[in-house]
């Protein structure tokens, strides 16, 4: 009973506020803690994933393994098994060992992003995993490097490999890897980050280089890293938070809707008064990726042919915003 009074006391306090021309907050479902569907994949998007891994496989193969380079992740763990077993075994270093331990490292994981995003984003992930194991081990590595520079080599590596694993992203999947992890430990611990998982275990990754094998190898993979991440970065739109305030003289709640229920983002609106016209007009204010500002832009439009937006990209964002892969 007492929980209930106070409950109706916020929801009167609420109105109050609502009256006195506060901004309406409608809760997302994201703070609701429901978790995030991830729709069928649209043919679009399936040629986007095909030909991101195998571009990023590409970029592996022919420029970041002939100059020596290591990857990070799960791909850079069996990078360094296949050293490994060079060393210890030579008769078990067999051509495709690499991409067969990468995918054997990914089987778990596949059952990990059944359990976090369901069942169609399990089938992305599979499917560009397998596409990248099968693509890493038919596309040839050369015996010597095609460009004479390490240097160079790497640049071009992590560009190449930065292109394809961005447009994996941009189709909405993954390859797999310690980003299914992240995610996963994300939502079981409040304190944990993806990007703190990712970097703990390349530094791991790279001390190893650095020790058993040379400093300078530990160095350009470094480098490598970087500028893999930081093409990624511009390729992968749902990592960039777009700030959207809406100006519709049209009932707000159908957009309201749509951010809350179809890009799982919450709102604020207000009740304005246009300075040109004099006529009542809603804002409606919020931030989404700005991969989801294209679907917002077409809805908007088709629901209000007079909405006014405008965006800004590359928002700072504290305290409760998920992103999503």
């Amino acid at each position: 009973m007492e929980e209930n009074n106070n409950i109706q006391a916020k929801v009167d306090r609420q109105e109050e506020a609502w009256e006195k021309g506060q901004p309406r907050i409608v809760p997302s479902s994201t703070s609701l803690g429901k978790k995030m569907p991830v729709s069928k994949i649209t043919p679009q998007e399936l040629v986007q994933a095909i030909l991101g891994s195998i571009i990023f496989a590409a970029g592996v193969n022919l420029f970041v393994v002939p100059a020596g380079i290591y990857n990070g992740g799960v791909l850079g763990i069996s990078q360094l098994l296949y050293f490994l077993v060079q060393h210890v075994a030579p008769d078990l270093a067999f051509a495709g060992f690499t991409s067969a331990v990468y995918y054997i490292l990914n089987l778990p994981l596949f059952f990990l992003s059944y359990r976090t995003f369901g069942r169609n984003y399990f089938i992305r992930n599979v499917m560009c995993v397998t596409v990248e194991t099968i693509a890493l081990a038919w596309i040839p590595v050369p015996k010597t490097m095609i460009v004479d520079s390490v240097l160079t080599s790497t640049m071009i590596g992590g560009l190449t490999a930065g292109a394809g694993a961005g447009l994996i992203f941009r189709s909405r999947s993954a390859a797999g890897g310690l980003d299914i992890v992240g995610v996963y430990l994300t939502q079981r611990f409040k304190d944990f980050s993806v990007g703190r998982l990712t970097i703990g275990v390349n530094l791991v990754i790279y001390t190893i280089c650095a020790i058993t094998m040379d400093v300078s190898v530990a160095i350009y993979s470094l480098i490598y890293s970087f500028t893999n991440s930081m093409t990624i970065d511009r390729l992968h739109e749902q990592n960039i938070c777009t700030e959207m305030t809406i100006f519709t003289k049209k009932d707000p709640q159908r957009i309201i809707h749509y951010i809350t229920q179809q890009l799982h983002h919450s709102a604020n609106y207000w009740e304005a008064t246009s300075g040109y016209s004099g006529d009542k007009e809603y804002i409606i204010y919020t931030v989404v990726s700005k991969y989801d500002t294209h679907k917002l832009d077409t809805f908007i439009k088709h629901y209000d042919e007079h909405v006014f937006a405008v965006k800004s990209n590359g928002v700072s964002l504290d305290g409760n915003f998920k992103k999503y892969l």
